[in-house]
C-alpha cells in the first residue's frame, strides 16, 4: 500500500521542475511523505536540504526515495546514495523508456491502427504504461526492501539489456508494417519501399540521438525538399 501512496504522488513530482534545482523540490516533496507513511516526521532543515539540485528518471526516482527512507532510518548514508542511483538510475531510464520502449510503443500501435485507429491509441498507451506504472508503482517498495543494494533488483532484471532487446524488436516490427504496405500498394515502386526503408532507418537513428519527434521533422523537411527540386 505504501508503494502506491508513494506512486501517487509522484505523478506530481516533476510539477516543480526548473533550472535552478530541477526536480530537487519535487524529491524533497516526495521523501516528505514518504517518510511521514513510516512514521517519520522530518525536520524542516533536512526536508529543506533535499531542494538542492536533483535530477533523475522520473519513472525510477520511488526506488531513490525508497533507499533515502530505508538509509535515514538506520542513520546510513542516505544524500549519498541519493546522488549515486540519481545518475545511474536516469542513464537507465532514459536509455529504455525515452528512446527504445517509445519507438515500440509506436509501432505496435501503427500496427495496431491499421485495423481500427482507436485500437492503435488503445496499444500504445497499454503497451507503453504497463512498464511506466509497473515501475513507478513498485518502485518504493523495492527501494526500500533492498536499500542501498537497490542495483541488485536492476541486475537480477537484466534491465541494462532491455533497451538492446527492444530495438530488435522495433526494427522486426518495422519491417514486418513496411512489407505489409508495400503489399497492399497497388503501384508498389521498390525505389519508393527502399526509400521509405532508409527514412525509417534515419528517423529511429535520429530517435536515439535526439528525440523521435525531431528526426520526424527532419525527415518531413528533407521530403519536401526532395520532392521541391525534382518537381515531383
Amino acid at each position: 500500500m505504501k508503494s502506491l501512496i508513494v506512486g501517487f504522488f509522484s505523478l506530481f513530482y516533476q510539477a516543480n521542475m526548473n533550472h535552478e534545482n530541477m526536480q530537487g523540490t519535487g524529491f524533497a516533496f516526495l521523501i516528505r511523505k514518504a517518510a511521514a507513511l513510516n512514521g517519520i516526521s522530518l525536520e524542516v532543515k533536512k526536508v529543506f536540504e533535499q531542494t538542492a539540485y536533483f535530477h533523475t528518471h522520473p519513472y525510477l526516482v520511488n526506488f531513490i526515495a525508497g533507499v533515502w527512507v530505508k538509509e535515514f532510518e538506520q542513520n546510513g548514508e542516505e544524500d549519498f546514495y541519493k546522488k549515486t542511483y540519481s545518475s545511474a538510475f536516469g542513464a537507465f531510464g532514459d536509455s529504455f523508456f525515452w528512446h527504445s520502449l517509445r519507438p515500440l510503443s509506436f509501432v505496435i500501435a501503427a500496427i495496431a491502427g491499421l485495423y481500427n485507429p482507436w485500437l492503435g491509441l488503445a496499444a500504445y498507451l497499454v503497451f507503453y504504461n504497463s512498464f511506466h506504472l509497473i515501475f513507478r508503482f513498485s518502485g518504493y517498495s523495492i527501494g526500500y526492501a533492498l536499500g542501498k543494494e537497490v542495483i541488485v533488483f536492476f541486475n537480477r532484471i537484466g534491465f541494462n539489456r532491455w533497451p538492446m532487446y527492444f530495438d530488435v524488436a522495433s526494427a522486426f516490427f518495422f519491417g514486418i508494417l513496411l512489407s505489409y504496405l508495400a503489399k497492399s500498394c497497388s503501384d508498389f515502386d521498390s525505389v519508393v519501399l527502399g526509400i521509405l526503408t532508409v527514412y525509417v532507418l534515419t528517423g529511429m537513428a535520429l530517435a536515439k540521438k535526439l528525440d523521435i519527434v525531431l528526426g520526424l521533422v527532419i525527415i518531413m523537411i528533407l521530403t519536401g525538399f526532395f520532392l521541391f527540386i525534382t518537381g515531383a
